[in-house]
C-alpha cells in the first residue's frame, strides 16, 4: 500500500532587517569615509552589505547624510558620503514613569521611541523601587528603535530619579499632565507647542501623597481613556495622544 508523502512546513530563509539609518558620533564630511567597530561589524558581518548598498547615517542631533558602501573588509566598511542635511528639533514630548519589570520596561523604551517620545524619565516611587536599572541597555534599545523608525533626533534617556527630587527639577517642561483615571480626557488638553511632560504612575498607582505632590507641582490630571492600562501601555497611549495634539490639534496654551 502506497503511503502519502509527509507534509513539511516550507523553510523560509530570513535575513536581518536593515535599519532606516545608522547613528554615528559625528557625521563625516562629504567624500570617502571609513566606519569601524560595532557598526562595521553589523554592516559587514551581520547584514553582509555589498558595494553599492545605500545607507543613511545620522548623528542623533538632527543631522542626516546619505552614503553608499564602496568596500567591505574584515573590520571596516568603506563609504562614499554625500552632503549632510539638518532638520530642526521636533516638539518635546517627555514621559516620566515608574519602570515596570525589565522586559516590559524595555518594551516601553523601544515602542516609546517609535511613537515619538523625546525624553524618558524613569522614577522611583513608594511602590516602585530600583530593581535592575539598566541605563546602558535602555540607551541601546532606544538607539536601535530610532534607527528603525528613521528618527532625526535620538531620545534622551535620563538616569533613574527619586520622585520627590523629580518634582523639584527646574528644567521640566512647563506644560505637565498626570495620567489619572476619572479626570478630563487628555484628548481635550491644549499642550504647549514646544514641550510637554506626561507623568505615568506605577502599577497600583501613586500614593495619595505622591498624587497630591504632583498636582501641587503643576501636573494637571488627565484621563487616557475608560480602561485601566499597564504602565508601559499608558505611556505609549499618552505619548501618541500628545504627539497628535502637537501635530494636528489646537496649540494655544
Amino acid at each position: 500500500m502506497a503511503t502519502s508523502p509527509r507534509h513539511l512546513a516550507p523553510f523560509v530563509a530570513t535575513t536581518p532587517r536593515m535599519a532606516q539609518r545608522y547613528f554615528v558620533p559625528s557625521l563625516p564630511p562629504p567624500g570617502p569615509a571609513t566606519v569601524t567597530g560595532d557598526l562595521a561589524h553589523h554592516l559587514g558581518r551581520v547584514l553582509r552589505v555589498l558595494p553599492g548598498t545605500p545607507i543613511v547615517l545620522g548623528d542623533g542631533q538632527g543631522g542626516t547624510a546619505p552614503a553608499t558602501v564602496t568596500g567591505v573588509g574584515r573590520t571596516a566598511v568603506e563609504l562614499a558620503v554625500e552632503t549632510a542635511v539638518r532638520r530642526p528639533r521636533p516638539p518635546c514630548v517627555e514621559v516620566a514613569f515608574a519602570p515596570p519589570r525589565l522586559s516590559r520596561a524595555e518594551w516601553l523604551f523601544e515602542h516609546g521611541t517609535e511613537v515619538g517620545v523625546t525624553a524618558f524619565r524613569p522614577l522611583w516611587t513608594a511602590r516602585t523601587r530600583p530593581q535592575g536599572e539598566r541605563p546602558e541597555r535602555w540607551q541601546r534599545i532606544v538607539r536601535a528603535a530610532a534607527g528603525q523608525c528613521d528618527r532625526d533626533w535620538l531620545p534622551e534617556v535620563h538616569a533613574g530619579c527619586e520622585f520627590a527630587d523629580f518634582l523639584l527639577d527646574d528644567n521640566l517642561p512647563r506644560r505637565r499632565f498626570l495620567a489619572s483615571a476619572g479626570a478630563p480626557p487628555l484628548l481635550e488638553a491644549k499642550p504647549n507647542p514646544d514641550a510637554v511632560l506626561l507623568l505615568i504612575g506605577p502599577e497600583g498607582g501613586f500614593t495619595d501623597e505622591e498624587a497630591a505632590a504632583a498636582r501641587a507641582a503643576g501636573f494637571e490630571p488627565r484621563s487616557l481613556g475608560p480602561h485601566t492600562l499597564r504602565t508601559e501601555t499608558a505611556a505609549l497611549v499618552g505619548a501618541a495622544i500628545l504627539q497628535s495634539l502637537l501635530s494636528f490639534g489646537n496649540h494655544q496654551p
